[in-house]
Formats: C-alpha cells, sequence, structure tokens
C-alpha cells in the first residue's frame, strides 16, 4: 500500500510513519510533503493509494491540494489530519469523497483504524478493476474464438444451430456483403516455431483493426501458413479496384512488422450474402495460387479472366513435388504445393465430389507407399466418405498433411539421425569388408535408395565418399606404422587389388601410399 505524508510539521509526519511501519507491514511510504503545492507535485509522481493529509499548511492549504490531486488522481484515499475540531474543515473534506478526518494528537489505534479502512476500499476497487480486466480479457477471447468459428463454418458449409442473423448478432456484423482474402506468410524459415506463426497472426489482426472504418474483418484461424478473413463492406467497397487498394494497403501494413517472412493475398469476388463466401473463398484461394507463382507481385484480386491460366506443371509433376517436400518434413513447401495440387484435381475431376475424394484416397494411398520406403512406419492413409464437399474435403486432407509432416520431421531429426549415425557405425566396423549400399542399408531399414539420399543430405557427402574416406583413414595410420606391405595395408582396408587402393589413395590424399610413407619417416629421422 503506497502512502504520501503530508504535513508542515516533520516530527509529525515521523510519527505517522513510525505508527505505520511498526504495526502494518504492508505498508510503503512512497512521498513526504510539507506544503500543499509539494503535496501536489509529489502525488502526480508517485501516485499513492493513500494520503495522510494535514488541512493547515504553508502555500495553500490541504483542502485546495485534495481538490487538485483528485481531479487527476480520483481513485486516492485521503485521510484528513488536523489541530482545529471544526466542522466546516470536515464538511468541505466530505463534499470532495474524503470519508476519514483526524483530530491532532491521534491516537495510535485511531490512526491504524482510519488507515485500516482505507486500505480495505482501495483493496477492495483494486479487485473490482482486475475483475472487470479479466472480464474483458475473456469476453475479447470469446469473440476471437466465435469469429474463428464462423469462418470455419462458412468454408466448411458447416450446418449449425445458429441462424445467419444469430451470427451477426455474436460478431457484431453491419452487413453480410464483402469479399474472402486469404492471406499466406512464406517464411524465410523452413519450419518456423508455434512463437513465430502466432506473432504473425496478430500482426494481421492489428493490421486490419488499423484499417479504421472503411473496412471491417471477421478473422479465421491461422492453418498451415493460411488465414482466410472475411471483409465486410459496402456495395462500393467491393468493386476490383477497390478489392485492389485493399490489398495493396493490408500488405504493405503488414509487411513493415514482418521479419523472415514474407506476406501474400489472395482476393475473392464480392458477395452479397454470407452463404456465398465459400465461393469467394475458392477465387481468393485461386488467386492466391497465382500471386505465388507470379514473381514480385503480392496481391491479386480475381477475376474471370484468370481461369484457364492455370500454372502448366501437371498434376502427376505437382504430386511427386508434393511427396518429395512431405518426405523431407517441409511443412511450407507441402503445403504450399498442396494448395495447387488441389486446384489441378478438382479441375482433372470437374469439380464432382465423389472423383475428388477418390483422387486424394488415392494421394494418401501413394503417400503411404513412398514413406514405407522412406522406412517410416506409421499409417498415413485417410478415408473422405463423411465429407460432403469440396472445401471440406481439402481442409481435412491440408489437416492430416500437416500432422504428418510435423510427425515425419520429428522422426527425421530423431529417428532418422539414429539409422544413419547406425550407418556409419557398421561402416566403421565392417569397412575392411566388401561392404555394399545395399548391405548398409539392409542392417539400417531403409531403401538403398533413400539411404544414399539421406545420408548426402545429412552429411554433405556420399555413402561411397564416406566410406573411402574411412578407409583412407585407416591405410594413413597403417603406413605410418611403417612396416606392413602396401599389398597387405589394402587388403587389411578392404581393397583386393593394391594397384587400385594405390590410385585411390593418390586421387584423396595427393601422394601414393609409398611417398605418404617415406615422407613421414624422412621427417620422424
Amino acid at each position: 500500500m503506497k502512502i504520501m505524508l503530508v504535513d508542515d510539521e516533520a516530527l509529525e509526519r515521523t510519527g505517522i510513519r513510525m505508527i505505520l511501519s511498526r504495526n502494518r507491514s504492508d505498508v510503503e511510504i512512497v512521498a513526504e510533503a510539507q506544503n500543499g503545492k509539494e503535496a501536489v507535485d509529489f502525488a502526480l509522481k508517485a501516485k499513492p493509494d493513500i494520503i495522510f493529509m494535514d488541512i493547515k499548511m504553508p502555500e495553500f492549504d490541504g483542502l485546495t491540494a485534495i481538490e487538485e490531486i483528485l481531479a487527476v488522481l480520483p481513485d486516492v484515499k485521503c485521510i484528513m489530519v488536523s489541530a482545529f475540531d471544526t466542522f466546516q474543515y470536515a464538511k468541505k473534506a466530505m463534499r470532495f469523497g474524503v470519508k476519514e478526518y483526524l483530530l491532532k494528537p491521534s491516537k495510535v489505534s485511531e490512526i491504524l483504524e482510519a488507515y485500516d479502512r482505507m486500505a480495505n476500499e482501495v483493496e477492495s476497487e483494486k479487485l473490482k478493476v482486475q475483475e472487470t480486466r479479466e472480464r474483458v480479457h475473456r469476453l475479447e477471447r470469446a469473440s476471437s474464438l466465435v469469429e474463428k468459428e464462423f469462418i470455419v463454418s462458412l468454408l466448411m458449409d458447416h450446418v449449425h444451430e445458429f441462424s445467419t442473423d444469430e451470427w451477426k448478432n455474436w460478431i457484431d456484423l453491419e452487413t453480410g456483403t464483402g469479399f474472402a482474402a486469404v492471406f499466406f506468410f512464406k517464411s524465410f524459415e523452413a519450419n518456423p516455431t508455434r512463437e513465430a506463426k502466432s506473432k504473425w497472426y496478430k500482426i494481421l489482426k492489428n493490421a486490419l483493426e488499423a484499417l479504421g472504418s472503411d473496412y471491417s474483418s471477421i478473422v479465421g484461424p491461422l492453418t498451415a501458413f493460411q488465414v482466410p478473413v472475411f471483409i465486410t463492406c459496402t456495395a462500393d467497397g467491393m468493386d476490383i479496384k477497390n478489392r485492389d487498394a485493399f490489398a495493396r494497403r493490408i500488405v504493405q501494413k503488414i509487411q513493415q512488422d514482418l521479419h523472415q517472412c514474407q506476406v501474400f493475398v489472395g482476393i475473392g469476388t464480392g458477395v452479397s450474402n454470407l452463404d456465398q463466401f465459400s465461393r469467394s473463398y475458392e477465387e481468393a484461394v485461386y488467386a492466391l495460387e497465382f500471386v505465388q507463382h507470379n514473381p514480385g507481385a503480392s496481391y491479386l484480386s480475381y477475376n474471370p479472366r484468370l481461369e484457364g491460366k492455370r500454372n502448366d506443371l501437371s498434376a502427376f509433376e505437382k504430386e511427386k513435388k508434393l511427396l518429395e517436400s512431405i518426405q523431407k518434413g517441409e511443412e511450407q513447401t507441402s503445403l504450399q504445393v498442396f494448395e495447387s495440387y488441389f486446384q489441378e484435381v478438382q479441375k482433372t475431376a470437374n469439380y464432382h465430389v465423389q472423383v475428388i475424394k477418390k483422387e486424394m484416397e488415392n494421394l494418401f494411398i501413394v503417400l503411404a507407399r513412398a514413406m514405407k520406403e522412406l522406412g517410416y512406419s506409421q499409417d498415413v492413409q485417410m478415408n473422405f466418405d463423411h465429407f460432403e464437399t469440396s472445401i471440406q474435403i481439402k481442409e481435412a486432407a491440408k489437416s492430416h498433411l500437416v500432422m504428418i509432416i510435423k510427425q515425419v520431421d520429428e522422426w527425421r531429426s530423431k529417428g532418422v539421425r539414429g539409422m544413419l549415425l547406425h550407418a556409419k557405425e557398421y561402416i566403421e566396423i565392417h569397412y575392411s569388408d566388401a561392404v555394399t549400399l545395399e548391405e548398409v542399408a539392409d542392417e539400417v531399414g531403409l531403401s538403398s535408395y533413400y539411404l544414399s539420399k539421406l545420408f548426402k543430405e545429412h552429411f554433405q557427402e556420399t555413402f561411397i565418399d564416406y566410406l573411402t574416406r574411412v578407409r583412407m583413414e585407416k591405410a594413413k595410420s597403417l603406413l605410418l606404422e611403417g612396416h606392413m606391405p602396401l599389398k597387405e595395408i589394402a587388403l587389411n582396408i578392404g581393397y583386393r587389388d593394391p594397384n587400385y587402393f594405390s590410385r585411390v589413395f593418390k586421387r584423396e590424399i595427393g601422394s601414393s601410399p609409398s611417398e605418404y610413407r617415406n615422407r613421414y619417416l624422412k621427417q620422424r629421422s
């Protein structure tokens, strides 16, 4: 409890300070003043909870000081102290909301009782403020969750017990007209952290709020580096020029706060009804795909002329690229390719839901085979029977992919590295034998193709390069012992042909085995 003491007599201030410090452990004297002017200046700086204020002082009296202090700090509690038992003083003090009036000299018990009453009031008011803040915070979080649920329900065509009008009341929607915007965050890191993604999301929300009254927004969740947003506006705001202006403004606003990340946005056409949002969303995703494949562009508004101008990469090539990025545990690349791949599947299927379901199930069957070859044993297949729309299929597939990619990334960082270290250990033990890639792959439980690929990826050298390096290091050690014949050294490190051993040694070390040994012997002598 922060206390300020105001009295022109130092002895009076000392007395109250001693009484409080000796009898109450929660007291901190933050300021002492000897006149009314000092009292005002010190109070505005120290912001005390309770002031013990003498009435009769130089400069201006305590009542005037209290009036000025309460005008700026209305929550401060005041205990008036006076040597004059005058009702007029008490009456005026009560007009300012002062409830405590002590007559000098005061008893210790009277001072403590007055302090306790004021301290309880301060605590009670602080508690109310805290409860209000927590309540507002909970409401803000609830409102944010409602917004996200609303967007997801529009995207996925979910059926709710709420009508459109009830949704509008929940999220304070003045109009159902507007357009969809899909934001995509491209990180310069392969697998950004959850904290980084949370920061992007906050930057986006702050930027949307900063647009003012021109646009209002309902922001969906950040999933797979994308955030769907419904921008509500008047009919004029849905014009393509205005949609472009919105995209340009929002991208500039977001980008200035992003670090190691770039933002892109696709904008759908305007809709006059919330029920049409999913169409605008599909258009926004389609526009976003063009942005990502157009160097230098950061936004694009959909228009019908975009149809037929898809990326030339075939569905098969996209599927291949998608599988490769999943196997590497690259979440960002995988989801970016998936967006493009799904668009291709939709087009090929002529937007027929049953055909799209089948294609997605086939994708996960192919993925399961590819993951098994990699050595990943978890089942990754998925069934889409219970989904009714293409958007539901897409979002479910994307969510399942995110889970797989995270598991693969963890497996690669732990399980795969363990396998590769086992492979290295096996080579270091069996280098003197005619060890082969297939033999080592068999030992660690990977296909020879993936062992070769992962070995190079993790250790920046090929399987053969590593085997050769191990053999050459052992050869150098044997040569420096000085007595073993070259033919025997070659056999000891896995070479049946001494001439071939000599050629490999010279290529790797820069001198023949004999030259290497003689140089060492000469240096030693």
